[in-house]
């Protein structure tokens, strides 16, 4: 019972639930609680980003001499809709969750990827339904116009289907896993750790996740053009206090998940677990994939360009991406890969 209440607890089932955070009251309310100085960073509950906690838990960011708050939001595009509306200073964004905002003019870099999915996304549905074929007529959810909605059609596509072989209904990633598991709907498209409370609590079969598309969800930091333009020097020390804390997490596998589970309020066992979805990148990774260019999902504005025509395609954005290079900023990672080229990163998806 503590288990499944745990889960509970972080993917939000009763939604007035005082939620996870230790920063805010669980909602898209981003009013700062420090001073002028202090960074306001939105986090959701995608494993990738429960890495911030770890960081702020091993004090990086008072070592590397800024000021960051943590904004947890419950609800994913909560968190973007406030940073694109110039609420918080940063936001942790899947990539396919920045075209969007680029097409529309919202003053941002991209200035680091976290991880890359790696079985963390995934389609769960009643134990009837065998492949996503099965999928065909019936009821999925997923909340439109996010990374959900992108890997569910990217997914339908493996197998020659499209939305409108399905009924789509738009739901939260918090409410579709619970719906899937009380039979309302038949599918639904969900991370970690939704995605995992869903595919071992109910009678329900996984059918597909993001280890068969690897490369597709690249899970980034996005910094506001004011942040980049009058605080750089903040903005670097953001970038390189989170690699400090990536190998502090080396170093000390157990109290990183420790302060990671504590925000999300689950086990440590149970995080463990979460994140073997995730691939995380080190300083290394992320150098090849803002420079490194490839005609393939390893080179990031090769898999913005991609994601953009896809989203243009499926009419969830307007008007194509003209330059996907301008989304990024390398000049901080570029920077830490200069100094310390070989700061290690976990192997979570071998724990």
């Amino acid at each position: 019972m503590k288990k499944i209440m745990s889960w509970l607890t972080i993917i939000g089932l009763a939604g007035f639930l005082a939620g996870c955070s230790n920063n805010t009251e669980g909602s898209s309310d981003s009013s700062s609680s420090g001073s002028d100085d202090t960074i306001q960073i939105g986090v959701s509950a995608f494993p990738g980003w429960y890495t911030w906690y770890a960081v702020e838990g091993f004090n990086q960011f008072e070592k590397n001499g800024v000021d960051v708050e943590l904004v947890w939001f419950n609800t994913y595009s909560d968190s973007l809709q406030a940073f694109n509306s110039g609420n918080i200073d940063g936001v942790c964004a899947a990539l396919s969750d920045t075209i969007s905002p680029a097409l529309n003019d919202v003053d941002f870099k991209v200035v680091l990827v976290n991880d890359n999915s790696a079985g963390a996304d995934g389609i769960v549905a009643q134990s009837k339904y065998e492949s996503l074929k099965d999928l065909r007529g019936q009821t999925v959810a997923t909340e439109v116009g996010t990374i959900e909605h992108f890997f569910l059609l990217s997914a339908l596509e493996t197998v020659g289907m499209d939305e409108n072989d399905i009924n789509l209904t738009n739901m939260t990633v918090e409410t579709a896993g619970p719906a899937v598991i009380a039979g309302q709907v038949e599918a639904a498209s969900l991370w970690e750790p939704s995605l995992s409370y869903a595919a071992s609590e109910g009678d329900t079969n996984l059918l597909f996740d993001s280890s068969e598309t690897p490369g597709l969800i690249p899970d980034t930091l996005m910094m506001s053009g004011d942040m980049l333009e009058n605080r750089s020097d903040d903005v670097q020390k953001v970038v390189d206090a989170y690699f400090d804390g990536m190998a502090d997490y080396v170093e000390n596998p157990d109290e990183a998940l420790g302060f990671m589970a504590e925000q999300a309020d689950i086990s440590t066992d149970e995080m463990a677990a979460a994140m073997a979805g995730a691939r995380l990148f080190s300083v290394a990774d992320n150098n090849s994939a803002f420079h490194d260019e490839a005609e393939d999902y390893t080179y990031l504005p090769y898999t913005a360009e991609k994601t953009a025509e896809f989203l243009l395609e499926q009419e969830m954005v307007s008007k194509e991406l003209s330059d996907p290079t301008s989304i990024f900023d390398s000049t901080y990672i570029d920077a830490l890969y200069e100094e310390n080229p070989d700061l290690a990163v976990p192997d979570t998806q071998a724990e």
